[in-house]
């Protein structure tokens, strides 16, 4: 039988010092965790398997033994667990076999959001806390799965539009929602005889047009920039440019040591699909000089000088990069994220197939379309596709 216990592992510690809670899971000679989502802000508030030295110690204890109850409960209704792995022990506890009702929208919520890291995904698990909050002070902490029904989606639409939110964020917050909603239904936690968005209005998202110019992207390559901050800017821009629009993120995950080609999955989209899609491309030339004044020789991680961290390098880009608009004479919308939209641009301009695009930045491919059947996009079309749009840059 599975032993559970309620543990800190330090080698998890948050950067910003605190600690997510965990449950040991001991089964069959191994053991596994399952994080708990609750947080402490140090290793003293914690002692013998309780919350110690804090003013709301009881309520976050409770709290943990209704987690560790419904794990085990759920583990009695498992036959033959004895033939089960720790690891697969998990899986079953954490999947669709086991069909809880009558569950409150604040608890499945929380339950998906455990399993997207905190960490490597912080501006998605921001954006999905803010959405949970938002539906939850319209419809109550203590609101059943069960009574998301049209007329309440309706409304609570409404309620977003007299608060005076744009259509781009209150069509970001209902598509978030559809997102926790589809979670109860795959997990068989809830089964809706009408579907709640039958007839949701849900304002569309206000379209950027946020890719540049062949010419824009030649000024900031060429520019002479005389502070080191936009030195590093501009770098990463280009960098991102370069390796077919690859995400800041996944860029300083990736061991550029000795390394003459990518081969990743993107963050973003790891363990959201069935089959991660990964991404293969020979480093183009343009792209090493890059690497090189970046990269730690020991770690072959980059490390934009001063920048150490994702945060660190985000929170420069998002006060300094308007500077590099004006490098560029571009007067829209522009971040990173243009350098990403501007690679597919200018590779959709030459004619690259869409497919192709699709594949050199990590983006899911429709497999339902008939095509699919029949052909199969590898390294060397997206290698081909790269050197195009590069060359496109003399």
């Amino acid at each position: 039988m599975a032993n559970f216990t309620l543990v800190l592992v330090p080698a998890k510690i948050m950067k910003n010092g605190r600690h997510n809670i965990r449950i040991a899971v001991t089964h069959n000679s191994e053991t596994r965790y399952i994080v708990t989502g609750v947080l402490i802000d140090t290793v003293a508030e914690f002692k013998n398997g309780k919350i110690i030295k804090r003013p709301d110690k009881d309520a976050l204890n409770l709290k943990l033994r209704k987690i560790l109850n419904m794990y085990e409960e759920r583990t009695e209704q498992i036959p033959y667990i004895d033939v089960l792995s720790c690891t697969q022990l998990i899986q079953i506890l954490k999947g669709p076999a086991i069909g809880e009702k009558h569950r409150t929208f604040s608890d499945i919520a929380n339950e998906y959001l455990s399993q997207i890291d905190e960490e490597d995904r912080a501006k998605s698990y921001k954006l999905y806390r803010l959405a949970i909050n938002k539906y939850l002070s319209y419809a109550g902490e203590n609101s059943l799965m069960e009574q998301v029904t049209p007329l309440r989606i309706n409304n609570y639409i409404i309620s977003l539009q007299k608060s005076k939110l744009s259509p781009t964020s209150i069509n970001i917050y209902i598509t978030l929602l559809k997102v926790i909603i589809n979670y109860a239904k795959k997990m068989r936690y809830v089964n809706f005889e009408v579907d709640p968005f039958i007839t949701a209005k849900v304002p569309s998202a206000k379209k950027r047009d946020t890719f540049i110019t062949v010419e824009q992207l030649k000024r900031i390559r060429d520019a002479k920039l005389n502070k080191h901050n936009m030195d590093v800017i501009r770098d990463i821009f280009m960098l991102t440019y370069y390796l077919a629009g690859m995400n800041l993120i996944d860029m300083l995950d990736y061991n550029f040591k000795n390394a003459v080609e990518v081969k990743y999955v993107r963050k973003k989209t790891r363990n959201t699909k069935e089959g991660d899609a990964v991404v293969n491309f020979t480093i183009p030339d343009e792209a090493k000089p890059i690497i090189t004044r970046y990269m730690d020789k020991k770690t072959g991680k980059l490390v934009f000088g001063r920048y150490t961290s994702y945060v660190s390098c985000y929170n420069v880009l998002a006060r300094k990069i308007k500077n590099l608009a004006e490098v560029g004479g571009i007067d829209h919308y522009f971040t990173l994220y243009s350098a990403r939209k501007s690679f597919v641009q200018h590779g959709f301009n030459l004619g690259i197939p869409l497919s192709t695009l699709e594949y050199c930045i990590g983006q899911s491919m429709k497999e339902d379309r008939p095509i699919f059947n029949y052909v199969s996009i590898m390294k060397e079309h997206a290698d081909n596709a790269i050197r195009k749009i590069l060359d496109n840059l003399l």
